[in-house]
């Protein structure tokens, strides 16, 4: 059983997630506002020893955590465990620890009015549409019907021990006579209020070619569960997600980066999962769920993620999705990646190297008006003289090459209604719950510049406090 929860034993727990340090006092930088956070940092830049990591050694709150290579489960999930209890869902055992795991059909009522929704929930986070398929809509569409009808019968009419999604992809891959009985069995239904019924009908009044082309897409999108791995951490549930509104809870989803390609839709449904259940219900915590989004751009699209960015602390979360550069942003959410810039209460920027996204902090950070002494002479030969004047022009804070140069210890930080600032990126051996000495938290606001001229834009000083 996980330890009892203490008190913080330390002011390094005070209240804010970590952003940064002050580039002049070396005091910490938090952020206490409900909004969500965004972070854009090139691979190999620091963002897991400079972000993600000190925020789960300090926030005192409960944290769904992406772990790519395990590292953060490594490094913090000891530490973790004063906050309360640590699940660590690690199916191809990255960590060496034994793994936790989550059944989404266990949160499924067939009797429920929400059934409908939750059923087609899974189908989504299952059905991954991939950016400039266009041609794969069609058959996505009616493989989600599909495989949101067949969960729903799973649900209704299975065994308790086969309510599982090792289930659905035994059904899905049942031969033709075995998958045309099964779907009698469906239509004979009356279960979810007819729903299962509608699903099997939907599919049976396709033609054989058109039939044949949704079921093969419904398989190749379930094919990850094939694995006996997945299998493993799917087949129960130590936990539910609605637990983390109501006590401290920390969640480690790890997959590792060689297996994001094949197994991401285990991340997608884990994480669909979460906010529905976050968004049903009713408790709110005092301060919201913390969800540390390592490698968004893996997940794809998915709509519970945009909706919890629209509504902001209305679910009761806080979002703090981590990219590698805008790109991937938009070619995910294509026009509506607007949605997460322009939600996020901090936007968190170091180590740029490509044009677009230096472009976009550029343009961020804005202009300054620079002044040039200008002198003029006359060439009429019946006048001479010198007269002198000064010329007013703009130019960017940061041109998109100056943001690509800047060292790499510096970041730029952009609070929602106060200027930028220019900042020292953190280290978590330099932030241990262990310390004597107390660091105090620095408000982002105190004494913004109104402006950074190139020669102002300097690195935080190396007097920082430990």
């Amino acid at each position: 059983p996980p330890p009892t929860r203490k008190p913080p034993p330390s002011p390094a727990a005070d209240s804010g997630l970590l952003i940064g340090r002050d580039g002049k006092t070396g005091k910490l930088l938090r952020y206490d506002g409900p909004a969500h956070l965004l972070t854009m940092a090139p691979t190999r830049t620091g963002k897991g020893v400079g972000t993600i990591i000190p925020n789960l050694l300090t926030a005192d709150r409960s944290v769904i955590c992406i772990d790519p290579k395990g590292e953060n489960a490594k490094i913090a999930g000891r530490a973790r465990q004063q906050f309360g209890p640590v699940h660590v869902l690690d199916p191809f055992g990255v960590t060496g620890q034994p793994s936790a795991a989550f059944n989404p059909l266990d949160q499924l009522d067939p009797a429920g009015l929400d059934v409908a929704e939750d059923a087609s929930t899974l189908a989504d986070a299952l059905v991954f549409d991939e950016p400039g398929m266009a041609g794969e809509a069609h058959w996505n569409e009616e493989a989600k019907a599909l495989i949101a009808g067949l969960i729903l019968h799973i649900a209704a009419s299975a065994p308790r021990d086969r309510r599982n999604l090792a289930t659905l992809r035994e059904y899905l891959t049942l031969a033709p006579e075995a998958f045309a009985a099964l779907l009698k069995d469906m239509q004979a239904s009356t279960a979810a209020s007819g729903l299962i019924a509608r699903a099997a009908n939907r599919h049976l009044g396709k033609s054989d070619r058109e039939a044949a082309g949704v079921l093969s897409a419904a398989q190749r999108h379930t094919h990850f569960l094939d694995s006996p791995r997945m299998v493993a951490v799917l087949d129960r549930s130590d936990f539910g997600f609605a637990d983390l509104k109501r006590r401290n809870v920390s969640v480690f989803l790890v997959l590792p980066p060689d297996r994001l390609a094949t197994y991401s839709r285990w991340l997608r449904l884990l994480v669909a999962q979460s906010l529905t259940d976050m968004a049903r219900d009713p408790a709110k915590p005092a301060v919201p769920v913390l969800y540390l989004l390592d490698e968004f751009a893996a997940l794809g699209h998915l709509a519970p993620v945009e909706r919890a960015m629209g509504l902001m602390a209305g679910y009761g979360v806080q979002l703090w999705p981590i990219l590698q550069d805008v790109h991937q942003l938009r070619a995910t959410y294509g026009q509506r990646a607007g949605t997460f810039l322009s939600n996020a209460g901090v936007l968190q920027v170091f180590g740029v190297n490509d044009h677009d996204s230096a472009r976009l902090v550029s343009d961020l950070l804005g202009q300054e008006t620079v002044v040039f002494q200008t002198m003029s002479r006359a060439l009429d030969s019946d006048k001479s003289g010198i007269s002198y004047g000064e010329q007013h022009t703009a130019r960017p804070l940061l041109t998109p090459d100056e943001v690509r140069n800047l060292p790499q210890h510096v970041e730029l930080l952009f609070l929602a209604g106060q200027r930028p600032i220019v900042a020292g990126k953190l280290a978590y051996s330099h932030i241990t719950r262990r310390s004597s000495r107390p660091i105090p938290p620095c408000a982002p606001s105190t004494n913004a510049p109104r402006s950074t001229r190139r020669s102002r834009v300097l690195p935080p000083t190396s007097s920082a406090a430990p």
